[in-house]
């Protein structure tokens, strides 16, 4: 029952579990931060997040059937996020590996 304070680092952690068959989690860092919000109610400030960590959600994974179009433009621009952040320090086989698994998905 920690509040959230500015500054601190949590961990955004999703998932799906089957009991007694399998689960699969996303687990991002998060950092703690003030922003700006166009209505401030009364003059209140609030919190939001900042990501640490910048790897591909495994699209393989993922029915995109079952994303709204909302929710995919999310993945795509959370994926391009990871390729403009990490892409400069890879070469080779790893850049490749990395624009395979950050490539914009298209729902159908």
């Amino acid at each position: 029952m920690t509040p959230l304070l500015r500054g601190m680092i949590v961990s955004n952690e999703p998932g799906y579990y089957e009991d007694h068959a399998f689960g699969i989690r996303i687990e991002n860092l998060l950092y703690v931060k003030d922003v700006d919000t166009p209505n401030r109610f009364g003059g209140v400030g609030y919190l939001g997040f900042e990501k640490l960590t910048f790897v591909p959600i495994q699209s393989k994974l993922i029915d995109l059937s079952l994303l709204s179009a909302v929710e995919v433009d999310w993945l795509n621009d959370y994926h391009s996020q990871v390729w403009e952040k990490v892409s400069p320090l890879l070469d080779g086989s790893a850049r490749q590996w990395l624009w395979n698994n950050t490539r914009p998905l298209v729902k159908q």
